[in-house]
């Protein structure tokens, strides 16, 4: 009886919790709703949709509604998956209630047929002739229907295989019912291929929400996917850290089924490297597996991978892993990739099919890292995807939470304070959330409220912004709307190999300077966007805001461009806020912008405005287009040479900043963490030398009359030196 009473209390407090969780969700959705003059259910799909392609989930989902009700056809939106060449469509089911309301299997398979009579129609001459020439459906079918054959692109993507399988994915703020199995729900297979739901009920977001910075954990289970009731292992250190390392042998079958199963989801979020098969790296492995499956083991450097627990079990006399939590491939994703999709491969070499690869044959050596501490985790896991060897280079860009660049816009957002403006009386901060979750976690980690409210108004939830917000304000700044509109993660693989490429020629160019010039942009954006909602002709019909904003701001930057200006980003930090004859320019080119966005004629013929703007042609488009810049103040501008200038004297500032910052990173660590680092270098530098005795200054060992003779910034030199020195070494930073 007692166990019943503690689960009947345990099921209670979760359905609190998911009550609360709702009323929270459902409020953010209602007032956002109300200040964008959005459906709640249009709302609902944008949250949904940040949300999972921020958590690396999808990589982008494009919001393209059609419905026909005559015809049951439905669809929100959808998402191309090209690691998985999985084709999603996207369809929501919104309660809009408070109370807890259940999603009933027969509610789940009505919508899977609405979504996939799209898919099914999308190459269909009788569905396509049903529609309107002017019809967004029209280009939207058209668009998704290339991926059902192989396409060969010229530029940058080559070839694009097809779809290898399809996918509806649900949306809902309902539960779930434990009664559903969502292998058992039907749904019929698209265009003879297989076919299945992907369902975010309410539960399941709210996990994803308080995850923080991780995704949907893949916990593995051996014991059922290897014949022998586990994967055999042998342990590779003995130590009694919470760090374990083993080696194993994967069979190809394990891990195809693996990718199977979890997908992309199994690659570490920020090293999905898989190229498809144009390198000669994959196509050696193609081969390879096709000619000579046993061989495989002998020509490839094999998986590195991560888990934050592992079940063991003695068996025969072997080590078995039964289970791993969190297994995560840190690399090896391509590895991974090639067991997997050439067996799915059209075509023949030296008169074999590659439907016929025999992965029976195939072993992959696999180098486990388990880390039970999940404050090192993060920092641990990155420098094992930086470490591990690669037949295909890990970019830099790769590695994009964690990169340097990230690092240091992160610190400037949490020592920089803005200054004071109009709205906001005293010094506030904007706060870079660079790993997902990290605003939250903050107001979280205070015990008392009083705390979390001094922080909130100190770093407003209003001015944090994510890395995806960081690229779509400076790629708008530099005048690429229509990267900006390829979605989120999109947006960020582009600009984000240009600004590491930046970053590696000189990183003095990301200081003070760049981070002031970076929240002016911050602040044009966001500012143009509310203009925007709230301008009267938006309202009188809205849609295609985001699209507005971005063409809007890197149009007028290409029209002042022309005459010799740019807009004094200076002022904007200094004011927190952009002046009224900049905000009226905007408002008066925003409305030409939405205008020509509608208009089938100056989209010469593309049905869908949205996805038009995606397309480098409609950029040139804009550029061509006669519009005259007569409103602005001539306050708000500087010149071209103006601009030149104060990027020289930032230079300057951003050299002096260079040496404080030396100061302040020294005097921020505690003396714990020096003298920690002072124990991890004596086993690698004399303790009698020079340089050893500097650090010892720092260290808790050393007297107050000692630490006062540090000389700034001889000695913060020395110390930071050797703080790199340390954990290129291997030392780890305590987060």
């Amino acid at each position: 009886m007692a166990d019943k009473g503690n689960k009947d209390s345990s099921e209670n407090n979760e359905k609190l919790e998911l009550v609360e969780f709702k009323k929270d969700l459902l409020n953010l959705v209602r007032v956002a709703a109300d200040v964008s003059g959005e459906v709640h259910e249009e709302k609902f799909f944008d949250d949904m949709s940040e949300l999972l392609c921020e958590a690396g989930v999808y990589d982008d989902i494009q919001k393209d509604p059609y419905v026909n009700s005559r015809k049951g056809i439905r669809i929100d939106g959808w998402n191309w998956n090209k690691t998985e060449r999985i084709l999603s469509a996207v369809i929501t089911k919104f309660s809009n209630d408070e109370d807890l309301v259940t999603i009933s299997k027969a509610e789940i398979e009505k919508l899977g047929k609405q979504a996939s009579r799209f898919i099914s129609n999308i190459n269909d001459d009788k569905f396509l002739d049903s529609l309107d020439a002017s019809d967004p459906a029209l280009e939207l079918a058209k668009e998704m229907s290339s991926y059902l054959s192989d396409l060969g692109i010229d530029g940058e993507e080559g070839f694009r295989p097809a779809a290898h399988k399809f996918r509806v994915i649900i949306f809902t703020d309902h539960l779930l019912s434990e009664r559903v199995k969502l292998g058992k729900l039907k749904i019929d297979n698209i265009h003879e291929k297989e076919t299945f739901f992907e369902i975010w009920d309410l539960k399941r977001i709210r996990n994803l929400t308080y995850a923080g910075t991780e995704s949907e954990p893949c916990d593995v289970d051996f014991s059922e996917l290897c014949a022998e009731g586990g994967l055999p292992t042998l342990p590779a250190n003995i130590s009694e850290s919470e760090i374990s390392s083993y080696i194993c042998v994967m069979p190809g079958t394990v891990l195809r089924d693996l990718y199977d199963n979890f997908g992309q989801r199994l690659l570490e979020s920020n090293v999905r490297t898989f190229l498809q098969f144009r390198g000669k790296v994959n196509q050696g492995m193609k081969s390879t597996l096709l000619q000579n499956p046993e061989n495989f083991f002998a020509y490839n450097n094999g998986l590195t991978v991560t888990a934050s627990n592992i079940e063991l079990e003695e068996k025969s006399g072997k080590l078995l892993i039964k289970k791993l939590n969190n297994m995560q491939i840190v690399n090896g994703g391509q590895t991974t990739s090639a067991i997997y999709f050439s067996p799915l491969s059209k075509g023949k070499q030296q008169g074999i099919d590659f439907r016929n690869i025999d992965l029976t044959k195939v072993y992959v050596q696999m180098k486990l890292t388990v880390i039970e501490n999940d404050e090192d985790s993060e920092i641990i896991k990155s420098n094992v995807a930086r470490y591990a060897n690669s037949q295909n280079a890990i970019q830099a860009a790769d590695l994009i939470s964690n990169h340097p660049l990230h690092r240091e816009i992160e610190k400037q957002s949490r020592t920089l304070w803005a200054p004071a403006s109009e709205d906001i009386a005293v010094q506030t901060r904007w706060f870079y959330e660079r790993a997902r979750g990290q605003y939250q976690t903050k107001i979280l980690a205070f015990r008392t409220p009083a705390k979390a409210r001094n922080f909130q108004a100190e770093n407003p939830k209003k001015q944090m912004f994510t890395k995806t917000d960081m690229a779509k304000y400076e790629n708008t700044w530099r005048m690429r709307p229509w990267e900006v509109k390829l979605g989120a993660q999109g947006n960020l693989a582009k600009i984000g190999e240009v600004l590491i490429k930046e970053w590696d020629e000189n990183p003095d160019n990301f200081g003070i300077m760049f981070f002031k010039d970076l929240i002016a942009k911050a602040i044009l954006f966001k500012t143009t966007d509310t203009a925007i909602l709230k301008s009267d002709w938006y309202k009188e019909g809205g849609g295609l805001k985001a699209e507005t904003s971005t063409y809007t701001i890197a149009l007028l930057l290409f029209k002042l461009d022309k005459l010799g200006y740019t807009l004094d980003l200076k002022r904007i930090w200094n004011a927190q806020k952009i002046s009224d004859s900049l905000l009226n320019q905007i408002i008066d080119l925003a409305k030409v912008v939405r205008d020509k966005l509608l208009d089938i004629d100056f989209r010469n013929g593309h049905a869908n405005p949205s996805m038009f703007a995606r397309k480098r042609e409609a950029w040139d488009c804009f550029k061509a287009h006669d519009y005259e810049i007569n409103i602005i103040s001539k306050d708000d501008l500087i010149t071209k040479k103006q601009e030149k200038n104060r990027q020289e004297k930032n230079d300057e500032l951003n050299s002096e900043n260079a040496e404080i910052d030396v100061m302040k990173l020294c005097t921020d660590i505690t003396d714990d963490e020096w003298s920690a680092i002072y124990e991890f270098l004596k086993q690698h530098l004399p303790k009698e030398s020079k340089d050893m005795k500097t650090l010892n200054k720092f260290t808790k060992l050393s007297s107050p009359a000692m630490q006062r003779k540090l000389q700034y910034p001889f000695d913060f030199n020395t110390a930071q030196k050797l703080r790199n020195v340390a954990i290129d070494n291997g030392f780890i930073v305590p987060d």
